[in-house]
């Protein structure tokens, strides 16, 4: 149990729930607009496959992110494409968005590589971790917050401006009220399209840079199935913070946590597949908290 209370595991905390706070805010930030984006698992695994061969292509780890940017783009403008043009449920939409990336990856990794399993042989390139200057050399503080790779500051910086965006901007409100009666907010004169379509294009760019984050950093490599569900966890804290920010958060927090347990307990003998269950107990328990809110609320009308 001494290793869990360590700068250590703190730093591993953050490692592993960086790709999840990027999952979070690209289900929170197209949910808030009114679109639910179901299909962030999708991108993100798209992310992940294409920030490697884009850097193998490009022989540059930047350009590679440039076109992680530029997929997570892609597909967000065909999730809203099918929703807010041709009118699709967005469920079904982000259903079918998942089947097609676990499908069309496999056949696009065999494509590339001649392999179903792993890029192994591409000679991608791996974004730089960071260390900060002066804090890097202070005890406990330098290895909790410096050393981390790049996409982890990056996730940082997205929060706090997204953040700021939502309740201190009026684009801010703008989303909120579309996500609450786009109706209404249509009446008063906001262009409800324009909006959604302006937060279908951040989740996208959100879960794309999850996915990039994954295979170009935390790995090297993009492997099958390499998002291992963490798309569905960020999903999860969104509906569990609802719209509220700091919940959304906090709620990450947690999951990041419990996946930072099954880090550390995978190196002992216990059963690997029990381990690896602890951060989806900790999705169904968050999930029950939110039904049994949700049932209180309605009792109380």
């Amino acid at each position: 149990m001494s290793s869990f209370f360590t700068a250590d595991f703190v730093a591993l905390v953050i490692r592993v729930g960086t790709p999840l706070m990027f999952c979070s805010m690209s289900a929170y930030v197209a949910a808030l607009a009114g679109i639910p984006n179901i299909a962030v698992e999708g991108i993100m695994l798209f992310g992940a496959l294409f920030g490697v061969y884009f850097s193998a292509l490009f022989s540059s780890a930047w350009l590679g992110l440039l076109g992680v940017i530029g997929v997570g783009v892609v597909l967000a403008l065909v999730l809203a494409f099918f929703t807010m043009k041709m009118k699709a449920d967005p469920i079904m939409i982000g259903i079918a968005l998942n089947l097609f990336a676990t499908d069309f990856s496999v056949w696009l990794l065999l494509v590339w590589t001649g392999s179903k399993g792993t890029t192994a042989n591409l000679p991608s390139k791996v974004l730089p971790t960071v260390d900060i200057p002066f804090i890097k050399d202070i005890p406990v503080l330098g290895t909790i917050l410096s050393g981390h790779y790049l996409l982890t500051y990056v996730c940082i910086i997205l929060a706090i401006l997204l953040a700021i965006l939502v309740y201190r901007t009026p684009f801010g409100l703008h989303m909120q009220a579309c996500g609450l009666d786009a109706h209404a907010a249509d009446s008063v004169g906001i262009k409800v399209d324009r909006v959604r379509l302006i937060a279908v294009i951040m989740s996208g760019i959100f879960a794309a840079l999850g996915g990039a984050y994954l295979s170009m950093g935390y790995l090297s490599i993009f492997s099958n199935n390499m998002t291992a569900s963490r798309g569905w966890i960020g999903i999860a804290a969104q509906a569990v913070g609802g719209g509220n920010f700091l919940i959304v958060t906090l709620t990450t927090g947690v999951f990041a946590i419990a996946q930072g347990i099954v880090s550390k307990l995978a190196l002992t003998a216990l059963p690997s597949d029990l381990i690896n269950t602890i951060p989806y107990v900790c999705v169904l328990i968050g999930l029950i908290g939110l039904s049994i809110k949700e049932y209180r609320k309605r009792r109380a009308r």
